[in-house]
């Protein structure tokens, strides 16, 4: 019953201002008349990982802000549609090898989750989450921890092997307001740099 979003710019542009060198040029353009921009074309990805009982709304909202600022028209947005019927673990490792970087969204509850029988989800390496993670580990894709709701990075020691180095990963707080939109514009500033 996890969940996962995956932003996928497959074609889209993103507008930078063109520059304009003469004073001559500057004084044509009116006040009142956007300046000409330059088209530039992304092939990138964005995949969002998440546990749903730990961080939806918070997602949802990391989600929306991310839809605005690189176009919706080149977002693919997944939460659990796995075909039938295909090996979800080869599903999901594809689907973030298609990625270029993975966004994993902790929160306070996101490593203390258990199953049914009382084991950490992270022990189970059908866990949805620690999938995602291990593939972009693996395939050295960056992965970029967002803790919200307070939470704290994993301790190496809590993680299994396979996801040690998430621990060493350099993350951002994504803080409630007041600070949530200055938080969301410095993930989007390192998005901007890693998507370049």
């Amino acid at each position: 019953s996890e969940g996962y979003l995956y932003l996928k710019q497959t074609a889209g542009t993103i507008s930078a201002p063109t520059p304009i060198n003469s004073t001559a040029a500057q004084q044509s353009v009116p006040n009142n008349i956007k300046k000409e921009t330059k088209p530039t074309t992304v092939n990138n990805a964005i995949f969002i990982s998440y546990r749903r009982q730990d961080s939806p709304n918070t997602t949802g909202r990391i989600y929306d802000q991310l839809v605005q600022k690189f176009g919706r028209e080149s977002v693919f947005k997944d939460v659990d549609s796995v075909p039938l019927g295909v090996d979800f673990r080869k599903h999901l490792d594809e689907s973030v090898g298609k990625c270029k970087v993975l966004l994993a969204v902790i929160g306070d509850n996101w490593h203390d989750e258990r199953k049914n029988d009382g084991n950490s989800r992270f022990l189970d390496p059908r866990d949805f989450v620690r999938i995602e993670i291990e593939s972009a580990l693996t395939r050295n894709i960056p992965v970029i921890p967002l803790l919200v709701r307070g939470a704290n990075m994993p301790n190496e020691k809590d993680l299994p092997n396979s996801m040690n180095e998430l621990s060493f990963r350099n993350g951002i707080p994504i803080r409630p307001d007041p600070d949530f939109h200055n938080d969301i514009e410095r993930l989007i500033d390192g998005l901007e740099e890693i998507l370049k």
